[in-house]
């Protein structure tokens, strides 16, 4: 009987001993309660992230049993207190530190990190703030968070927002696609309350797999991507000047032998001073081709159409992006090709400017154009400073805050819609003619306010008590004029205040409507009309007699440059001839007369040269002008025929 006894209280004690070590692995201290441990609650952490987001968005291949989810979105975990006993479960309200203790871009390269590693991607101290190494940090963190001696943030069950980070220098910063989706990453959530127990005997450790998805582009990488595609611009400009460099010498040496030099001896008798005045002559036919070059890629309408093409593939990617599935999985993707079609607006403007100077901001749409991508480059600049830091650690949230509110300039990448407008003249004759309909409609509008003010105080004043939902303040009422001012459910205003004994509200607002609706809006309208009859006069009479203000700058300006090419040129021959020459004269033993002669020749064939390429230019301009002339007398006929 006592051996029966001994064997049954040693099988407890075995039995004990067993459950508190099964307890120990699943992460329940040995003061805890038997068979009480610490799970994560994914059904609660699902259902309040969708309600504080709004929306859930789950991976495309989401792995079983492993809760999925965006990166952009406020990340909120809950956890239970589960008792393996008797089958309950309490929500765990006890403090506690969120850390991440290990990742990978899949699941089978996940490593578990070292303490070094867990307090640089954890910590909020100050020693780890210039790494730029954080993880994730508390959403809307206030001035007085609870840290830990290491630097980890202290949260509860009541404060538990996650707001993902992934700073330049963490495992998940800067992470590239492996195809077309998003990339996303897999990450080993550690939670215990061993340092902020309230009951020291009672310490929970839990462990669990996390899988976040949607990581945008880095901005620096994006400016990587913007880097390569000047890269491929400024290469194929280069090749461009070469080849016309290389035709520049050629022609040179062609000058040379067809006036007798021999450019082998005339090379032996180089001095310092003669190579010199080659590299310099060499060095600014350069620059002067380059302008050349820039010049007759600006007056070329292929660029216009090229512009027009990246400007509807941008409007395009923009749509794209208005879908919150496509942002989702291929926000990465659409954000590298907005990074890359931005070089090309800059080129764009950076050549008309060189080009045309001054004069390019006397056009409005090359203001529009301008201010656009002054705008877009904010907007890229606003991010990359945000992930450059530059700010400790301990303000990455509050930088977050701050910069979220600023990338409200984003919502003007939108405007560069409107380049569009550009490349349509009926576009903008309407656009123009709105704008300068404001100018005389400003007295309307005027009138309608004033109206507007005075029925509001009449209503306020008799139906407040009749319909106070519409007519309660001020406010309200003016809301509810507006709303009448569209039509839109008078009616029912008519029979609230009827039904309530004020019947003879009818009169007031037929009144308004009459007032504003009838008489001040029809004179909007009208006014409206009338400005566009004059505007379609006015470019009837502008293309009659093809002069428009706007491009006659820009011709005077094209004119002078095409002439001081021209000048360019000829002075550039001269200093050639010069030159030939000299490197003649030292080799040769004609007579100071004859060599004179010799001089004076070149520089008639010189200047004949000149005057032969003016007469070739003065004939294509008149002939241009003729066959203008022509073009738009049949145009002018034929909308006279149509009228």
């Amino acid at each position: 009987m006592n051996v029966t006894l001994l064997v049954l209280i040693f099988s407890v004690v075995a039995m004990m001993v067993t459950c508190d070590l099964q307890l120990s692995e699943r992460g329940a201290g040995p003061g805890c309660p038997l068979g009480q441990r610490l799970a994560f609650d994914i059904n609660t952490t699902l259902e309040e992230s969708k309600r504080l987001n709004n929306e859930y968005f789950d991976c495309l291949n989401p792995e079983p049993g492993m809760p999925c989810f965006y990166y952009s979105h406020v990340f909120l975990p809950f956890f239970v207190t589960e008792d393996t006993v008797i089958g309950e479960s309490d929500r765990f309200l006890d403090s506690y530190t969120f850390k991440v203790v290990g990742g990978g871009r899949t699941t089978g390269s996940v490593r578990n990190y070292s303490e070094e590693e867990v307090l640089k991607f954890n910590s909020l101290s100050d020693s780890e703030s210039s790494q730029q190494t954080l993880v994730w940090t508390y959403d809307d963190v206030p001035e007085s968070v609870l840290l830990t001696k290491e630097g980890f943030i202290v949260m509860s069950g009541a404060s538990n927002r996650v707001r993902w980070l992934c700073q330049r220098n963490s495992p998940c910063g800067d992470l590239t696609p492996v195809n077309l989706l998003d990339p996303d990453f897999f990450f080993v959530i550690e939670v215990s309350n061993k340092e902020t127990a309230r009951n020291p005997f009672c310490e929970h450790t839990l462990r669990f797999e996390l899988h976040v998805h949607g990581f945008p582009l880095d901005p620096v990488r994006g400016l990587f991507f913007m880097q390569m595609t000047m890269t491929v611009i400024q290469t194929i400009l280069l090749c461009y000047i070469g080849h016309t460099c290389w035709r520049l010498r050629q022609k040179t040496v062609y000058i040379k032998k067809r006036d007798g030099l021999d450019e082998q001896e005339g090379s032996k008798q180089f001095k310092a001073g003669d190579a010199m005045v080659k590299v310099g002559s060499t060095l600014r036919s350069c620059f002067l081709q380059l302008y050349c070059i820039i010049y007759r890629i600006v007056q070329n309408p292929m660029l216009d159409h090229f512009i027009m093409l990246v400007v509807l593939f941008d409007t395009s990617t923009l749509m794209a992006q208005t879908f919150q599935g496509v942002t989702v999985r291929t926000g990465w993707c659409l954000s590298a090709v907005d990074s890359c079609l931005l070089v090309f607006y800059v080129t764009e403007a950076v050549f008309k400017i060189l080009v045309q100077g001054r004069t390019y901001f006397r056009n409005p749409w090359n203001d529009l154009d301008f201010f656009i991508v002054f705008m877009s480059l904010l907007e890229f600049t606003l991010s990359l400073v945000q992930s450059a830091g530059g700010f400790g650690s301990r303000h990455a949230s509050t930088l977050f805050r701050v910069l979220k509110t600023l990338k409200g300039a984003r919502v003007f990448r939108a405007l560069r819609l409107l380049k569009a407008i550009r490349f349509f003249k009926g576009l903008q004759a309407i656009l123009l003619t709105c704008l300068e309909s404001f100018r005389s409609m400003s007295s309307i509008i005027v009138l309608m306010f004033l109206f507007l003010f005075i029925f509001t105080v009449i209503f306020r004043e008799m139906f407040n008590e009749s319909d106070p939902e519409h007519f309660g303040n001020i406010f309200r009422t003016i809301f509810t004029l507006f709303q009448i001012l569209t039509l839109d459910d008078w009616s029912l205003i008519y029979m609230t205040s009827r039904d309530n004994g004020a019947p003879h509200i009818i009169y007031f607002l037929s009144l308004y409507i009459l007032v504003e609706l009838f008489t001040f809006l029809n004179l909007f309208i009208a006014v409206l009309v009338d400005n566009f009859q004059l505007s379609i006069r006015k470019r009837k009479l502008c293309k009659s007699q093809k002069s428009p203000d706007v491009k006659e700058g820009e011709t005077q300006s094209s004119e002078k440059a095409v002439e001081d090419l021209e000048m360019s040129q000829a002075e550039i021959e001269e200093e050639l001839h010069k030159e030939a020459l000299r490197h003649a004269s030292s080799g040769s033993k004609h007579s100071k007369r004859k060599i004179e002669l010799i001089c004076r020749h070149l520089q008639l064939l010189a200047a004949m040269d000149q005057h032969m390429q003016k007469y070739r230019s003065q004939a294509c301009l008149l002939d241009n002008l003729v066959e203008t002339f022509f073009t738009d007398r049949d145009e002018v006929t034929r909308s006279d025929v149509v009228e």
